[in-house]
């Protein structure tokens, strides 16, 4: 994984965020845009502690949560042990969809 991420991966992955925030609707009030949460790409993806502004835009997404539960691209990280584990950490409650 260490590999993936050395041979231009986290670009890649950072162009699949920019690409699923053009599609991503408004839920509520709340713009929901996936690079928004681009402050917790570590915890979520290296198990690093959530930093605040993690859990400041955890809390601010979290209307979108179910959005990005269904996406066929998101949900295998916002269904994910470590997004799981750092929502809980940051005392953002699992949404139910």
């Amino acid at each position: 994984m260490k590999a993936f991420f050395s041979s231009g991966g986290a670009a890649a992955v950072m162009l699949l965020f920019l690409l699923l925030a053009v599609r991503a609707p408004p839920a509520e009030s709340v713009r929901c845009h996936p690079l928004h949460l681009l402050p917790c790409f570590g915890a979520i993806f290296y198990s690093r502690p959530p930093s605040s502004k993690c859990c400041a835009q955890l809390r601010e997404q979290q209307p979108c949560f179910c959005q990005y539960k269904r996406d066929p691209i998101l949900m295998s990280y916002a269904n994910s042990r470590n997004g799981r584990r750092v929502a809980s950490t940051c005392g953002v409650h699992n949404t139910r969809c």
